[in-house]
């Protein structure tokens, strides 16, 4: 810390205070700052960092660990924070992604307990389910955004349990198909959210179509195993089957 000029403090929140919200006079609109602190050792603790999370309106903490095992964006839920909150959220986001950020962080935290323990209770196995969904669910490809409708459906879907029946590895591929199947099929309702409307009818709708939609999946993914079960004894039948040379005798 004494490396550090004694008002080190000062000079990141006079640059962070010209952060501001513009008057309608001088021309409206807003002034945000985005400062990028790397941190060593993912000490998020250090004389900097703690500096500028003192100042800021939150954080997101960007994980190694997490990125290298394909967690992209790599968010740790754990020490991220917002202190602006569901106010800054559109009123449906809001109201499906109340426990998600709790959800996560629990499944952390079961995730480093099960790597040591050799059994598991069923409620503990079915958090640690349900958080692998959620967290292939909020994977995302670059150069690639969300629609704010589109994105309340799928975290809907992942907080409400809709995707307990899913294998998580099929989770991203369904949350793909299930969203275009909404375009074509639901696109009203899609509207409606995009306009800042949940309520009972939109959820009954959703719940309906995803009920639909999965009968359709899983027949489709029926139809996929068998297909591969039929490829497979083929190649096994191929790879059995004997030739028969015959020879003619010599005279």
């Amino acid at each position: 810390r004494e490396a550090y000029p004694g008002d080190v403090f000062y000079l990141h929140s006079r640059l962070l205070e010209r952060c501001a919200k513009l008057s309608d006079e001088l021309g409206g609109g807003s002034m945000t700052g985005l400062p990028i602190i790397e941190t060593k050792a993912n000490d998020i603790a250090a004389f900097i960092p703690t500096n500028v999370i003192s100042i800021t309106d939150g954080q997101i903490f960007l994980e190694a660990d997490l990125f290298n095992s394909g967690v992209r964006p790599a968010i740790n839920v754990g020490t991220s924070v917002s202190r602006v909150g569901g106010a800054a959220q559109p009123k449906p986001l809001r109201k499906v992604t109340g426990r998600l950020r709790l959800d996560l962080a629990q499944y952390r935290e079961l995730e480093a307990f099960a790597a040591f323990a050799s059994d598991l209770d069923k409620a503990s196995r079915a958090q640690l389910d349900k958080g692998s969904r959620l967290v292939e669910l909020l994977k995302q490809q670059n150069n690639a955004p969300v629609p704010t409708q589109e994105e309340t459906v799928s975290l809907w879907a992942g907080t409400e349990g809709k995707l307990d029946d899913v294998p998580v590895g099929e989770v991203r591929r369904f949350e793909s198909e299930f969203l275009g199947y909404l375009r074509h099929s639901n696109k009203a309702t899609l509207d409606s959210i995009a306009a800042g409307n949940w309520d009972d009818d939109i959820v009954n709708t959703l719940d309906a179509a995803i009920v639909k939609f999965k009968q359709m999946f899983l027949a489709t993914e029926d139809d996929n195993r068998l297909h591969e079960a039929e490829a497979e004894a083929r190649e096994a039948a191929e790879s059995t089957e004997t030739v028969t040379r015959i020879v003619p005798k010599k005279k």
